[in-house]
């Protein structure tokens, strides 16, 4: 399968959507995962602190920090489909 076509002549909106859904699809995925593994490391953090305030700490923070990292990955999504939009009086067509 490939994404666009070998001859530039042939590129359009579509095989430009194409790519950009690809590869808009592959950053969520993998900067959600990240962002769900730091999530869960933070929680262990939290309830593993025993007392410790500063473990605590640290823990509420990448917790913290991960969530803000989540809305900005959402926040992205929405300012490409938006860009694109403009750009191409196309609605965009990258995934939800």
């Amino acid at each position: 399968m490939t994404i666009l076509p070998a001859n530039p002549a042939g590129y359009n909106l579509e095989s430009i959507n194409a790519l950009m859904k690809n590869v808009v699809q592959l950053a969520l995925s993998i900067a959600g995962g990240i962002a769900i593994i730091f999530i869960i490391w933070g929680a262990f953090q939290y309830f593993t602190a025993y007392g410790n305030e500063e473990k605590a700490q640290n823990g509420k923070k990448i917790i913290t920090w991960a969530i803000i990292g989540l809305v900005v990955m959402i926040l992205a999504k929405v300012i490409v489909g938006e860009i694109w939009g403009i750009l191409s009086n196309q609605p965009p067509n990258f995934g939800f």
